[in-house]
């Protein structure tokens, strides 16, 4: 039996007064999933999504792009594929179709500049009257310099009239989280992907600046909005080269998108601990509940 078979499950019926509600998910499946890849599928099967991001989609694109095909028919979604310029490390943003519906896409919005990529997508919802533009990108891993430049290619989306979401890994952590207790948790020569570089060379707390534009423009962090503690996102991967807890993972809201945030988890148990070096952000948005337009 192949996986989609194994995998492939009825969509759960969503009740009538959840009818304007999103679910809103992203995963970094770790190069490409491997043979995580099958389990991972089974996972993402049974948290009923509406939209998924997809990062680090290794070797998707072979045979055709066949495995993109497959996730979506065993997710009962559609794809849309993102090239990475980096390390194969390519995105697939998925829709639940024909109740969202994509009216634009592009695959690239910065002509080649990231260092792996950033997607728009515009869709329509049922029973919602105005569109929703997706983001979905992946952030450079290695330098918080590139990071917030690329931030700047997301930061006009946080337009005050749009309902717009940033999906992806990021690679920076929350304006809420806290540093690690200890920095010696992470091996020196890995602290410039993290920290602040000094005047003198030495280095400072956190590097936050990519998520600090961000929110500065205008995208708002769901734990944030919600008064909740933010759940880590990695750092319980035994065998990676920094162990400690720690958020990479985002579904970032527009000003008029975030009052309608319903419920936010990341789903961090045995299995998808063992899944990958990522765990699934999921945020609920209820579109009844968005704020109106300023006039």
């Amino acid at each position: 039996m192949s996986v989609i078979d194994a995998s492939r499950r009825p969509a759960l019926q969503v009740p009538e007064a959840a009818s304007a509600r999103l679910r809103v998910g992203s995963y970094n499946v770790m190069d490409g999933g491997q043979d995580r890849w099958s389990g991972q599928l089974r996972l993402l099967a049974s948290l009923n999504l509406d939209l998924l991001g997809i990062q680090e989609a290794k070797h998707w694109d072979r045979t055709d792009y066949a495995r993109v095909h497959e996730t979506a028919e065993a997710l009962g979604m559609q794809p849309l594929f993102a090239p990475s310029r980096s390390h194969g490390c390519h995105l697939v943003l998925f829709y639940r179709w024909p109740r969202i519906q994509c009216r634009r896409f592009r695959a690239d919005i910065s002509c080649g500049r990231f260092h792996h990529a950033a997607s728009r997508a515009q869709f329509t919802v049922d029973g919602v009257d105005e569109p929703l533009w997706v983001l979905h990108t992946h952030l450079h891993p290695f330098s918080p310099a590139v990071r917030l430049t690329e931030a700047g290619w997301l930061t006009e989306y946080a337009n005050p009239d749009r309902l717009a979401v940033i999906i992806g890994d990021l690679n920076t952590g929350g304006l809420m989280d806290k540093d690690p207790d200890d920095w010696d948790q992470v091996p020196a020569h890995l602290h410039s992907r993290h920290r602040l570089v000094l005047p003198d060379g030495s280095y400072g707390g956190s590097d936050r600046r990519a998520m600090s534009a961000l929110t500065k423009a205008g995208f708002v962090d769901p734990p944030e909005q919600l008064g909740m503690e933010p759940p880590r996102t990695a750092g319980h991967w035994g065998r990676g080269s920094e162990p400690y807890d720690r958020r990479s993972d985002f579904v970032l809201l527009s000003r008029r998108l975030a009052p309608a945030v319903h419920d936010h988890r990341v789903v961090d148990t045995a299995e998808t601990q063992r899944l990958g070096d990522h765990l699934p952000v999921i945020t609920s948005v209820d579109l009844v509940r968005r704020k109106p337009r300023l006039l």
